[in-house]
């Protein structure tokens, strides 16, 4: 267990995008600091430390996950290296948080987790999403069944990528396509709102190198109730969520995964009494889900026209997002817990499972899914 009285010293490994985007967020979490980074070169860690006034500067991740000083390695690697740099990290004994996706597949997360609780150590997937207030907030009234039994849920992320060979998110080798990027968000917040599901399903669009270039995903709960999740590379989406009740639905605007807006629609007392009791499979599911999304527009049309009782919840966050990841991290560690109730290791490992089983309906195999 970290000292109490002492803030909580972080290390970096990498100094790209995110890892900037962490550093600058670090800045505001008060009982940390930001003790060092690594680079595979130090010229680049050298930067990144003049950039953020970080203390200590390493050339190489093992020179830092072996800096005795250091009580907490944060991941921001590409993923293909996580599994690499997250089991050196605990080998050297310190507390991981890794970046998401968490790693390439399963497999390589179960080695990371395995060797997690064998060394008794805090690890940590860093989905920032699900520790954002009003995503709190949205986990409050789902859980207190403000808007009775959930029938629906809908998310979509999407943002346009030029196309471009080299770029990480069209290569094979680098565990590239919009599943591990960005459909990772959605499956990730269903999860935390609902549990996993007993059936996964979907279907992905392939570009010419490859990668999943958008996809489309149905998850079915033993309640009957129903997700139906999107990424794309290739085109704007909502980037909002809706979650629809028998009493009532809760839209996270625009983006979903860092709102600052969320609005709780009740409708009337009369609910529609479901008599669903499972849901079938069907071998014409992308004409099924075509239709149902047809209607679903069109009830929204219809929807827009009624005036229920509405709610919004507004909340300016803090930083860019990353700083409330960081803030439950230190509290973990001042409390000797090994893993955040917000962020649980089996669900990071149930996401990767479900990606893994969306893979293999879609035949979209990386190398390191290969023995």
């Amino acid at each position: 267990m970290v000292s109490t009285s002492q803030p909580i010293r972080w290390g970096i490994l990498g100094t790209g995008f995110i890892a900037q985007k962490f550093a600058d967020g670090l800045r505001s979490v008060p009982e940390a600091q930001l003790w060092a980074v690594g680079s595979r070169t130090l010229a680049s860690a050298q930067k990144f430390a003049h950039q953020f006034n970080v203390p200590k500067v390493y050339g190489s991740y093992s020179d830092l996950v072996n800096d005795p000083t250091i009580d907490v390695v944060y991941v921001a690697t590409p993923h293909i290296y996580h599994k690499e740099n997250c089991i050196s990290s605990l080998k050297a004994r310190k507390a991981v948080l890794c970046e998401k996706p968490f790693t390439v597949n399963a497999r390589e997360a179960k080695e990371v987790i395995t060797l997690a609780r064998e060394q008794k150590l805090f690890c940590m997937e860093a989905m920032w999403m699900r520790f954002m207030p009003l995503i709190q907030k949205v986990k409050q009234i789902v859980d207190r069944g403000d808007i009775g039994e959930i029938r629906l849920f809908t998310a979509e992320f999407g943002y346009p990528t030029q196309f471009d060979p080299n770029n990480r998110f069209f290569k094979l080798e680098l565990g590239g396509g919009a599943l591990l990027d960005r459909g990772v968000y959605p499956l990730s917040l269903a999860f935390f709102l609902f549990g996993p599901p007993n059936q996964i399903s979907g279907q992905a669009c392939k570009g010419n190198s490859g990668v999943d270039e958008q996809s489309a995903m149905l998850l079915t709960y033993e309640s009957s109730m129903l997700a139906i999740l999107s990424s794309t590379l290739n085109t704007y989406g909502s980037n909002s969520a809706i979650i629809t009740g028998t009493r009532g639905k809760i839209v996270i605007h625009e983006p979903f995964y860092e709102p600052e807006r969320i609005s709780l629609i009740k409708f009337p007392d009369s609910p529609v009494v479901s008599t669903a009791k499972y849901c079938v499979n069907s071998s014409r599911l992308k004409q099924k889900l075509i239709t149902l999304m047809k209607r679903n527009l069109l009830v929204k049309s219809l929807v827009s026209k009624l005036r229920y009782p509405t709610t919004t919840f507004s909340h300016a966050n803090e930083s860019n997002g990353l700083s409330y990841q960081a803030v439950e991290v230190v509290r973990c560690l001042k409390n000797g817990e090994r893993e955040s109730p917000i962020m649980p290791l089996d669900h990071t490992l149930k996401i990767m499972e479900t990606m893994d089983v969306l893979r293999q309906q879609w035949n979209l195999k990386y190398p390191q899914d290969i023995d």
